[in-house]
C-alpha cells in the first residue's frame, strides 16, 4: 500500500487506470471522487510527523510503516507526537488514470492534478484530496497485484523529492476496473502517464 526502497513498496510515500474514455466521470472536466470503498480504520503507531508537510508516517503491523496527509479535518493534528498510539480513518490510494504517454494523455494528467478530488462519505463536509503524477518507461507489469513498475520516472507527490536517475518505483496498487483492464495493454519497454490520490487520513483519535 518499503523494503528495497524509500518507493519501492510506496509504504513511505503514504499504501487504477483509466483508458483515456474509460470512465467518462472521472474526465478532468467532471468531478472526480474517491469512494467509500478505499476508507480505512486501524490503529497504530505514529512513527514520525512533518509539520511543514501536514502529514505523518504511522506503523502497522500489518502495513508496516505508512506516510499520509492529514486532510484539514484533522483538527487535532499540532497535538500530534511520536509514539502515540491513534485510532485513524483514512483512504488509501486510488488510481485516476494509467495510459501510454502521449502529448493529449500528459496533458490531461496535468489538468487532473490541478482540479484535485473529493472525498465521498464525510459527513456535512466535501474534503478536497490531493492528485500526483508519474510517468516513467515500464519495467514490469505485475497482473497478479495490479502493479507496475517504472523507471527513470518523472513528477511525484508534491512534497517529495523526484525520483533518481536509474531508481525503480514501484507504484500503488491499482483498484479500479478500468484500470485493471488498462494494465492489460501495458507492456515492459512502454512509457506510460499515471494518476493516483494520496493517502489522505481525516481523523487521527488519541488512544495514549
Amino acid at each position: 500500500m518499503l523494503k528495497i526502497d524509500r518507493r519501492t513498496s510506496f509504504r513511505l510515500l503514504g499504501g487504477a487506470a483509466l483508458a483515456t474514455a474509460a470512465l467518462p466521470q472521472m474526465a478532468a472536466a467532471q468531478e472526480m471522487t474517491v469512494p467509500n470503498t478505499l476508507q480505512n480504520f486501524k490503529r497504530g503507531t505514529i512513527h514520525s510527523m512533518h509539520p511543514e508537510r501536514r502529514s505523518f508516517v504511522i506503523v502497522w503491523q500489518d502495513l508496516g510503516r505508512v506516510k499520509m496527509k492529514a486532510a484539514d479535518l484533522v483538527t487535532n493534528f499540532n497535538s500530534l507526537k511520536p509514539g502515540m498510539i491513534v485510532d485513524t480513518h483514512w483512504y488509501d490510494y486510488m488510481d485516476f488514470l494509467i495510459a501510454k504517454k502521449t502529448p493529449e494523455t500528459s496533458a490531461k494528467a496535468k489538468a487532473m492534478v490541478a482540479q484535485g478530488a473529493y472525498l465521498e462519505g464525510i459527513p456535512g463536509a466535501r474534503q478536497r484530496i490531493n492528485l500526483w503524477t508519474m510517468e516513467g518507461m515500464v519495467t514490469k507489469v505485475d497482473l497478479a497485484t495490479n502493479t507496475v513498475f517504472l523507471i527513470n520516472a518523472t513528477g511525484n507527490q508534491t512534497d517529495e523529492p523526484p525520483p533518481n536517475d536509474g531508481e525503480v518505483i514501484q507504484m500503488p496498487q491499482i483498484v479500479t476496473a478500468a484500470g485493471k483492464s488498462a494494465l492489460q495493454g501495458i507492456k515492459p519497454g512502454d512509457v506510460i502517464v499515471t494518476v493516483f490520490s494520496q493517502q489522505t487520513a481525516i481523523d487521527a483519535t488519541i488512544i495514549r
